[in-house]
């Protein structure tokens, strides 16, 4: 009995050593989701604009890709440092001071010379305060502006950074499938019918994401200067310092190559004095007591007086299409001196000669341009009389750059793009910046933000529901 119990125990050992050795050499089940090439939504661009977007979308109840060519999302968003505009807000109640949706459609319309769209200026203005009240139910905190009380900026921190780290947080908890360095490279239809779009990722590999509807929201022309230069000649090979790599005009050229109307293509905001990711308030050289604009040469070259968007081909017809602002101590005085001084990165000197030298001029042609200057020889009409005397002295060279693009693509009022005739594309939508129609020819600071998540919605909605 004894030989057979041993046997027994030593075959029962045996068996379970096989039966552990076969479970080792089993694969891991993977817990990682099959990837789908297929959704109800696909959203081309993850800036403000297309994450309400997939938000919207995913919220009501559509399975939801977003394609971001960028390794990161946010867009021009993210960079934002400005505020929103809304109006008939509790802000506006509390504050006491009224701001209401006519006024709000005055002020956009009269900011644009009347050329906006009316109707989507009213669904804009309409929906702007149900826009701002979103922002708060996700966590969001603001305040108005004192001096522009429109205006509706954070209670603290940094506005674009806090948006789009709201908007992530949301379109993650509702599943939206979001995919970075992928590129969407053209729109596919059938039977007349945008039923999805080619993509490429970062690895080169192509393939096809099938849908339902899809949204457009690749932003602007920031990066896109050979459009800005098609459209506006004046403006021909501005350079791109206000913009993030991504607004290439992507969705733009995808959806006029399938027939989309456009509108306001000669429209751009454009800054004649950029620095990488900030604008010089034009007041520090046109003000009086201002500074002056010079070139490579080192010599004044236009009255720097002119409209900023005057400004812009002046600075552009110089060697390789930049300038110099310099000023003093006085100008440093100012609210926008300071600005400059602060987030333009200027360099500072306490002679003349010492800041050509930091500015790679020529010190003696500089000092004689300054010194004519002062003298009150003008040979360009200057409208202001200004001096640059009192050191410390200020300078850094400045770059005319697309700030934002009021030109794109035309939309109805469900945010479907429209053709050249008017009529809709049959499951194509757009939101944001690559929108034309709402501007004109110029922006009241913080529509943008309204307007994002205002037609993001609407084009969320409608390409979910469709």
């Amino acid at each position: 009995m004894k030989k057979k119990s041993v046997l027994l125990i030593s075959l029962i050992l045996v068996f379970s050593l096989i039966v552990v050795g076969c479970s080792s050499n089993k694969q891991p089940a993977s817990n990682k989701p099959e990837v789908s090439n297929s959704a109800d939504v696909l959203v081309n661009g993850g800036g403000g604009a297309g994450l309400v977007s997939a938000i919207t979308a995913a919220e009501n109840g559509a399975k939801v890709i977003l394609v971001e060519k960028m390794p990161m999302i946010g867009g021009n968003t993210i960079i934002s440092a400005t505020g929103l505009t809304a109006s008939d807000t509790e802000l506006h109640e509390e504050a006491g001071v009224p701001f209401t949706v006519e006024d709000h459609i005055k002020r956009t319309m009269e900011t644009g010379n009347n050329l906006p769209d009316e109707n989507l200026v009213r669904i804009l203005a309409e929906n702007s305060n149900e826009a701002y009240e979103w922002l708060v139910s996700l966590g969001l905190s603001y305040k108005l502006n004192e001096k522009e009380p429109w205006w509706i900026i954070p209670s603290e921190g940094h506005f674009g950074s806090l948006l789009v780290g709201a908007y992530q947080k949301e379109a993650q908890r509702l599943g939206v499938d979001v995919r970075v360095n992928t590129t969407a490279t053209e729109l596919v239809v059938e039977d007349g019918i945008v039923v999805g779009a080619k993509v490429v990722d970062k690895d080169g590999n192509e393939s096809v994401i099938e849908a339902k509807s899809v949204i457009l929201a690749t932003g602007g022309f920031g990066n896109a200067t050979d459009l800005i230069g098609e459209y506006n000649p004046k403006y021909a090979n501005a350079h791109n310092v206000m913009s993030t790599a991504g607004p290439t005009g992507d969705g733009f050229r995808m959806a006029v190559e399938l027939g989309a109307g456009t509108r306001d293509m000669e429209f751009h905001q454009m800054r004649p004095l950029a620095t990488p990711g900030y604008w010089i308030r034009e007041s520090v050289i046109n003000a009086e007591g201002g500074g002056v604009l010079l070139n490579k040469d080192g010599v004044r070259f236009t009255n720097e007086t002119l409209k900023p968007l005057d400004l812009v081909p002046q600075v552009l017809a110089q060697k390789d299409r930049v300038g110099y602002v310099i000023f003093d101590s006085e100008v440093a005085e100012t609210s926008n001196g300071k600005a400059a001084i602060e987030k333009g990165r200027m360099i500072q000197a306490e002679t003349i000669e010492e800041l050509a030298q930091k500015l790679e001029l020529d010190p003696a042609v500089v000092v004689e341009s300054i010194k004519s200057f002062n003298d009150g020889v003008d040979e360009f009409g200057r409208g202001t009389v200004g001096k640059v005397t009192v050191g410390p002295f200020y300078g850094v060279e400045v770059r005319p750059s697309s700030h934002y693009t009021m030109a794109g693509i035309t939309i109805n009022e469900n945010a479907q793009v429209t053709d050249t005739n008017g009529v809709a594309i049959p499951g194509l939508y757009a939101a944001g910046e690559i929108v034309g129609g709402l501007y004109g020819s110029g922006r009241v600071a913080g529509n943008n933000t309204t307007e994002n998540i205002v037609f993001g919605k609407i084009a969320g909605r409608n390409a979910a529901l469709k």
